[in-house]
């Protein structure tokens, strides 16, 4: 059986009405929802609905994060600081030759064999084109500040990307990681990577290389994931 996960803002305001009452819920509620806790399905009542899908036309955390389960970056940060690798498969440090000398450039290996939900392989393009889309002014991303940095962004193969600072940059860990970081497929965004960005379809049924896919969105509203 799929295990699904539920989003939705409205519930969780009748969640707090419910508490609000200072009433306890009947018997029958009771034994409902153990027999829902212990079903393949996780129903998150969150505080705000989710209006897009897409990280980089992300409004706030509530889109931001409803994208996290199904788009990845290419590393993101522990509770404790540490770096968590998602789609690369090292860290670049100085000892492994990832970081230049001279700070100015950061060479990222990817993983191999990852594919997109449909069934399209993963590549260094994407990563390329994320970029791209990113910081095109038509496009109008809410995430293009943080990629003002780079000067450019290089597939030297399938599964390497090399990205050029502008000058050194000590920083260079907070560009492709984290929520602003996501990767997009390029083979779904190519035609929209301009004044119509907002209208992919993949801004609201996201093709991703996460743990979880999107079956149904009604933004403001509910989403179904499945895994």
């Amino acid at each position: 059986m799929n295990r699904r996960a539920v989003a939705t803002a409205g519930l969780c305001l009748l969640l707090f009405t419910g508490c609000e009452s200072g009433q306890s819920p009947p018997q029958a509620d009771t034994e409902a929802e153990v027999a829902t806790a212990t079903d393949d399905t996780l129903r998150l009542l969150y505080w705000q609905a989710p209006t897009i899908l897409n990280p980089h036309f992300s409004s706030g955390f509530k889109d931001s994060e409803a994208s996290r389960i199904t788009l990845e970056p290419l590393a993101s940060f522990d509770a404790e600081g540490d770096l968590v690798l998602f789609l690369a498969a090292e860290a670049p440090s100085l000892e492994n030759g990832g970081v230049s000398e001279d700070g100015t450039t950061v060479t990222w290996q990817l993983k191999e064999g990852i594919l997109w939900s449909d069934g399209t392989p993963f590549t260094a393009a994407d990563v390329v084109f994320t970029y791209e889309f990113i910081v095109n002014p038509e496009t109008a991303t809410t995430s293009a500040g943080s990629y003002e940095v780079i000067e450019r962004v290089e597939a030297l193969d399938d599964t390497t990307v090399q990205i050029t600072f502008a000058e050194p940059n000590p920083a260079w860990y907070l560009v492709f990681t984290g929520t602003e970081g996501m990767i997009l497929p390029q083979h779904i965004f190519a035609d929209y990577n301009g004044p119509n960005g907002r209208e992919a379809p993949g801004n609201t049924m996201p093709v991703g290389t996460g743990p979880y896919r999107v079956t149904s969105f009604t933004p403001g509203d509910v989403i179904v994931y499945e895994a």
